[in-house]
Formats: C-alpha cells, sequence, structure tokens
C-alpha cells in the first residue's frame, strides 16, 4: 500500500520488483507531464514516471524526499519505475477487513459533483479498517505511460 497524495493506493505485489529510495535520477525535459526522468537500476537505465501528476495530484512539497520512493515495476521483460509520495506497507488483499466494489458508486458521486475519474485502471476498491484503498492495475498505467511517452 502506498500514498499519492492524501489518498492510498494498492497493486499486486507480484507486479512489484523492488522498491527503492527516490535518488540519482537524470532528469530530462519531455513534453510528458508525468516522465520523471531516468534511473540507472544494476546497468539498465529505466523509465521513471511520477503518479501524482498522473493522478493530477498537487505535488506536495511537504512530502519529506526521505518518503518518497520509486516502485519498480516488471511487465514481462519491461522494467519501470513509478515515484510515489510514500510506502505504508505490504498487504495480503484477502485479509481485509470487508473489499467492495464501489467503483460505480464513485463514479456516481464523482460525476455529482461535476469531477471526471478515470477508472480504466482502478481494478477495485478495498475498505481496510474503516479507510478506502484504491487497487489499481500498476501494468496498466505503466503501458499507459510508455504508449504516451515521448522518449
Amino acid at each position: 500500500m502506498f500514498k499519492v497524495g492524501n489518498s492510498k493506493y494498492a497493486c499486486n505485489i507480484k507486479d512489484v520488483d523492488r522498491i527503492i529510495k527516490y535518488e540519482n535520477l537524470t532528469h530530462v525535459p519531455s513534453n510528458q507531464p508525468s516522465f520523471e526522468g531516468f534511473y540507472n537500476h544494476e546497468g539498465r537505465v529505466i523509465k521513471i514516471f511520477n503518479l501524482s501528476k498522473r493522478f493530477g495530484v498537487e505535488d506536495d512539497h511537504s512530502v519529506d524526499l526521505a518518503h518518497k520512493k520509486i516502485i519498480i515495476v516488471k511487465d514481462e521483460d519491461i522494467l519501470v519505475g513509478i515515484v510515489v509520495d510514500e510506502v505504508l506497507e505490504v498487504f495480503n488483499y484477502g485479509d481485509s477487513s470487508i473489499k467492495t466494489e464501489i467503483k460505480d458508486e464513485l463514479n456516481t458521486i464523482k460525476k455529482e459533483k461535476g469531477k471526471s475519474i478515470d477508472l480504466h485502471y482502478v481494478k477495485d476498491m478495498i475498505l481496510l479498517n474503516g479507510e478506502i484503498i484504491i487497487y489499481i492495475s500498476i501494468t496498466k498505467i505503466i503501458a499507459i505511460e510508455l504508449e504516451e511517452s515521448d522518449l
């Protein structure tokens, strides 16, 4: 489970290669707002994308860089990194006290408030200890990032 802005997200741990500190990025100008730069990961140069920018979350400059992490995602032979504000914990989705599909309800609420929400990479919503955790397909997000990438 990790944070982006004030929201908590979860992804399938099988898609995660490792979690590393947010450091030593090579920043490159790009037309893609979510592209953060490149990282040398054990001799492989991998692209790094920022989920805050992908999700349209204001960059919280109050987030301590020591808390920021890069989640290295593996999708077949491709490694890509995503920047998150904080990694909180690893938990088993089956262990959640209540799990419920409330995507339609969430979408209705957002439409009523005049906001749009992109749900094609949201797999489920988990209610855990009274908090909503958004369960996302990190591989779908990576596929979108790579498709839109100009580098």
